[in-house]
């Protein structure tokens, strides 16, 4: 009865040796192949999770971009003098001449107005998009009060009366000088350029792995 107990037990023990082997060399091959365990029952849903589907499309991506709204991508400051005289020639500035000298410093914005955008011009080919982008803008330009002052102000020997408006062309002519400015110095392709970057990283946090603009 002992020996026959002895010789059950050295059986079992064969039969799990066995299984164990087998299982070892069936694990072995399924590590050496990526989709094994995503195959095995029970293990694979836990150990290889499918990756979710992307599910924007063109109308998602539009609305996104559209809530970007007027992306200001650019900031250009300049800094110009600028002169304006008045009281026309001879005889006319001796009794009502004036100059004024202005030394004006100035801001100017530029973006792409994304609100423009429409499901037209956004075109979705699996994980690219295509994108139409409206051209770049100029969107402000304005004094910094702070940074601007009459330099100088002149006035003919008979002029009792300033005219302050003289002052305000002078401040307008500024303005119109920094925007040229800025506009000669690129400040369009610059925005143009720095909204592509801004909105292919927002485009790619959807799923997309690739960005073309048109």
């Amino acid at each position: 009865m002992v020996g026959k107990g002895k010789v059950r037990g050295f059986g079992t023990t064969l039969v799990l040796a066995s299984l164990l082997v087998l299982l070892s060399v069936a694990l072995g091959i399924g590590l050496s192949r990526a989709d094994f365990l995503g195959r095995v029952p029970v293990v694979g849903p836990f150990l290889f999770e499918e990756r979710p589907a992307r599910t924007s499309t063109g109308p998602t991506v539009v609305e996104g971009i559209q809530d970007l709204d007027r992306l200001a991508t650019v900031r250009w400051t300049e800094s110009v003098p600028v002169t304006r005289e008045s009281g026309g020639t001879g005889l006319q500035r001796f009794f009502n001449g004036e100059r004024v000298l202005l030394i004006a410093s100035g801001d100017v914005e530029a973006g792409v107005d994304l609100a423009r955008i429409g499901e037209g011009d956004v075109r979705v080919e699996g994980d690219a998009v295509t994108i139409r982008l409206p051209e770049p803008e100029v969107f402000s330009a304005s004094l910094d009060e702070e940074a601007t002052s009459v330099y100088d102000r002149d006035f003919s020997p008979l002029n009792l009366r300033p005219d302050d408006e003289l002052v305000e062309e002078a401040r307008g002519e500024a303005v119109e000088q920094i925007e040229a400015a800025a506009r000669e110095n690129g400040i369009l392709e610059q925005a143009e350029g720095n909204a592509e970057e801004s909105i292919r990283a927002f485009v790619t946090t959807l799923g997309f792995t690739e960005v073309r603009f048109q």
